[in-house]
């Protein structure tokens, strides 16, 4: 064997070696990856279904179960999706024809498992023998392609769960798989590979000079760097801030942590679209598409992402415009790369990466439902919104570093030194023939070296104290919009909101308090909530105090008459309880609104909605079925037909929702009946407060003439019957014979006893005797005594009377 034969195959079986070594390590990562992805998801479907319980199998069957969900969620990162399809006893797809299909890509497992193929490969060619740049291409593309096809076994099998009835089948095999595996392993792999060569012992870099298009692409790829560093480093703070906040709002933050490390990618990257203004929206069926953003109620101090983002921006055109030559004008000619790039970049990982989607179709039977898409993805706008970012800050690395070198000569001397390191980081070796670019500024004799105090002139000691006056106004400025913005808020709060409403109930404006809160009642209930209604109040609420509570309080026990306070509707925006404190007849009281709040107002400006009407269900007793008046609205109560709950007198009802307050209640008058009133009180409900019977009706003299002269009337016009048993008649006999006439007369009219408690009176002590001839000619006499209980009806100055 020849020395070059034997280096040939040294070289075949380490191209080899590495290679497997290369693949084995992905796969181990992906199934790693995989099973950390499966254990967030299982404490996910516990925490929403605490409830829920495995069904029964065998140790054999769940174990073969969680491996299949294991190979689907390895391969589930190379493939971003995922589809299901349930079939029902029959054959009958449930799921149409495609299935349901949800697309996620789950970055953290896919860069970990990049991760580890960077790392592995870098260690991988340091230990072994140099095959060149041809070799390395190679064994990146052998081990890449050994895992694509690994990937595609693992998720060739799927996941079949059979119940009873139904079977649903779940594969994450998609048309991405094989290339997203094969490129990103590949490209990893090289990248490790070259950076692993370029560090060998003992061997430089050979780099052939750089032309000006291959300067000029090196320094973009340095800014490109430098801006992408600073935007990792504020989506990195801003992901911890929300990871923070989510864990500490998390009723289980044992089961949020790991969910929250398994999304920590989509949780940095959505913060940082925030930070950039940007919007997240969200679209499910049948419900109008949301958006949330910086601004959104939902969010209110998402804002403060914006802060990174700002100091992310001034750094790094800081950083990118010291090395820059000082021109006059910016160079229009290279102002779009940064701008290109970042629109690119945004626009690939908003439409591939970061979208969430579910879509699909259900049939029934053979017959389709419609299709299905639920999505939460970045605005369509955002990449264009990056892009003009990227555009600030190469307009700030232009007009940035000379005014910082004259303001902070020491800031802008630590920004050089800090550039010319990153440069020396990422530049190879120089070569003698390798000139500096052209694009990097050269110190000159007029440029003082870094650190030396420099003597300004008078021009420019005008320019830096018109440059300080600019700014401390700017700041005064600031400092005093943030103030006025503040103050118009706090007059605009919650609780602002929430004495505005209750003053205008307290001032008796209900048109005013019914646009301000819906008063969520019936439209025939809606009459005693007026202006005229809480006029004729005798007596209205004096708002005390309103103060915002800490926690949601126990509503009391609800009951036909004290309803409990509605509870806030269920939504994302914030909302706050808030206590309202006022006095009413000499009483304090209290109540709770739940006040929310909306879209601002001119993007800074707060506004809150109050969704708790402050209405009150209350009820007015009287005791004869006879028209009343509640404050100002007139009506006619039912029948009498239950009792007061002490004393057992008999009583109606009338129920109505009003606001607070002591309205006046006053019966029908006549010249039969005297009334004594009492008014109702509507609020917090007690025992003290309210009345057995607000109307009572007591009987006058008149009514008891009237009465005796109806039934006197009534017993004459029954005397003239020549029936036996004259229907309706207090009196009756009975006749052989048929077609026998009786005749009545009245020989002792009854006492009449008028009830004071009802419409209904009592006769007794009357006798009534009658006469009847038969076919004989023989006439019988007898007599009947005048007993019968019986009502009475009022109608205007008449009055009728019926026997029972």
């Amino acid at each position: 064997m020849t020395p070059t034969s034997a280096l040939t195959s040294a070289v075949d079986k380490n191209l080899i070696t590495s290679s497997a070594l290369h693949a084995a390590a992905c796969v181990v990562a992906a199934l790693f990856s995989g099973a950390a992805l499966s254990s967030a998801s299982a404490l996910l479907v516990s925490d929403l279904a605490p409830d829920s319980q495995p069904g029964p199998s065998n140790a054999a069957s769940g174990f073969e179960l969680l491996w299949q969900f294991v190979l689907l969620l390895t391969s589930l990162p190379f493939s971003g999706q995922l589809r299901v399809a349930v079939e029902s006893v029959g054959g009958f797809s449930m799921t149409g024809e495609s299935g349901l299909v949800l697309g996620l890509w789950p970055l953290a497992s896919l860069a970990f498992v990049l991760a580890v193929s960077l790392a592995t490969a870098y260690g991988l060619e340091r230990r072994g023998t140099d095959g060149g740049r041809r070799g390395r291409l190679a064994a990146a593309a052998v081990s890449s392609g050994t895992f694509a096809v690994l990937l595609l076994c693992v998720a060739a099998p799927g996941l079949r769960l059979d119940t009873a009835g139904a079977a649903a089948t779940v594969t994450a095999l998609s048309p991405a798989l094989a290339p997203v595996a094969f490129t990103s392993v590949f490209v990893t792999g090289w990248l490790g590979r070259s950076l692993a060569a370029r560090g060998r012992p003992g061997e430089a870099p050979q780099t052939p000079p750089l032309g000006s298009r291959s300067r000029e692409l090196r320094l973009l790829r340095t800014e490109l760097g430098i801006y992408t560093g600073a935007l990792a480093v504020a989506g990195s703070l801003l992901g911890v801030v929300a990871m923070i906040l989510g864990v500490a709002q998390s009723e289980s933050p044992w089961t949020a942590v790991p969910v929250l490390l398994a999304a920590a990618p989509h949780v940095a990257l959505t913060a940082l679209i925030l930070g950039h203004l940007g919007a997240i929206a969200v679209s499910i069926p049948f419900t109008p598409s949301t958006v949330a953003s910086v601004f959104s109620p939902e969010l209110p101090h998402a804002w403060l992402a914006l802060l990174p983002v700002v100091a992310a921006t001034v750094a790094s055109a800081m950083l990118i415009g010291v090395r820059r030559p000082e021109t006059r004008f910016p160079q229009w000619s290279s102002l779009w790369r940064l701008p290109a790039a970042a629109l690119l970049t945004w626009t690939i990982l908003t439409s591939m990466l970061l979208p969430v989607v579910l879509s699909g179709s259900a049939s029934a039977l053979g017959f389709s439902l419609g299709d299905l898409t639920i999505s939460v993805r970045p605005a369509f706008w955002t990449p264009a919104l990056f892009a003009i970012w990227a555009l600030a800050v190469e307009l700030l690395a232009w007009a940035l570093p000379r005014r910082l070198r004259i303001i902070a000569p020491r800031l802008h001397s630590r920004a050089v030194s800090l550039r010319a390191r990153l440069d020396r980081g990422r530049a190879p070796a120089a070569t003698g023939s390798e000139t500096r670019p052209a694009l990097i500024a050269q110190p000159s004799a007029s440029t003082p070296p870094a650190g030396t105090a420099r003597q300004f002139g008078a021009p420019a000691r005008r320019r830096l104290r018109r440059a300080g006056a600019a700014l401390a106004v700017t700041m005064v400025i600031i400092a005093a919009t943030a103030i006025a913005v503040t103050t118009v808020n706090h007059q605009r709060g919650a609780i602002a909101e929430a004495r505005r409403y209750v003053q205008a109930i307290a001032d008796g404006d209900a048109s005013l308090a019914g646009e301000l809160v819906d008063p969520n009642i019936e439209s025939a209930q809606r009459q005693y909530l007026s202006d005229e209604m809480l006029a004729a109040a005798t007596e209205r609420i004096t708002v005390l105090d309103i103060i915002q509570l800490e926690a949601a309080t126990t509503p009391a026990t609800e009951t036909w008459l004290a309803p409990s306070t509605p509870a806030a509707v269920g939504s994302a925006r914030e909302t706050k309880n808030l206590q309202v404190t006022y006095r009413l007849g000499g009483t304090t009281e209290t109540a709770v609104l739940v006040a929310e709040r909306v879209e601002n107002e001119f993007l800074v400006l707060e506004h809150w909605q109050i969704l708790t009407p402050l209405v009150f269900a209350s009820a007015v007793g009287t005791s004869h079925a006879m028209d009343l008046t509640i404050g100002s609205v007139t009506v006619t109560p039912d029948p009498v037909s239950s009792r007061t709950w002490e004393g057992s007198q008999p009583v109606s009802w009338v129920q109505f929702d009003a606001y607070p307050a002591i309205y006046p209640v006053t019966g029908t008058t006549s010249e039969f009946y005297s009334t004594s009133n009492q008014p109702v009180r509507v609020g917090t409900i007690a025992d003290d407060h309210v009345a057995d019977r607000n109307v009572v009706y007591t009987p006058t003299e008149a009514l008891q003439t009237a009465v005796e002269s109806a039934v006197t009337a009534r017993i004459d016009e029954c005397a003239s019957s020549t029936d036996a048993a004259p229907v309706g008649c207090p009196f009756s006999t009975y006749v052989y014979g048929a077609n026998r006439s009786v005749n009545w007369s009245v020989a002792t009219y009854p006492t009449v006893t008028v009830s004071g408690a009802s419409d209904s009176f009592e006769i007794e002590g009357g006798l009534a005797v009658y006469t009847s001839t038969g076919e004989s000619g023989r006439t019988t006499k007898g007599s009947d005594t005048i007993w019968e209980r019986g009502s009475f009806a009022v109608d205007g100055e008449k009055v009728t009377v019926e026997f029972r």
